[in-house]
């Protein structure tokens, strides 16, 4: 009984170990498009600049209750509004790092 519960402790540990890493490697990957690709309209804190009038404050609870990520990777791939598509732009993995980030706001 105490070797499955060292045994469960150590794997927990090593899942910690490396899976944090990975995970906060995929949120600077979004965190650095977002700054690169999205922050001049978007603003770095979420808040819709005059050029992005239109657009919701990605940092309301509000706004972040009302859309779901599936649709922040669609409006993202595929432009909306004043808004260019970047399908073809940017990876797939990389549209969904922004998208992922927008929702962690």
């Amino acid at each position: 009984m105490k070797k499955n519960i060292s045994r469960m402790l150590a794997a927990t540990a090593l899942l910690a170990l490396v899976g944090t890493p990975l995970l906060l490697a995929e949120e600077g990957e979004g965190a650095a498009l977002y700054a690169k690709k999205c922050a001049m309209c978007h603003g770095k804190d979420g808040v819709a600049k005059k050029l992005a009038a239109n657009s919701g404050n990605f940092n309301d609870a509000e706004w972040q209750k009302g859309i779901t990520l599936e649709t922040v990777v669609e409006n993202i791939a595929k432009g909306k509004g004043k808004m260019p598509k970047n399908e073809g732009k940017l990876t797939p993995e990389q549209i969904s790092a922004i998208a992922e980030y927008v929702k962690s706001m």
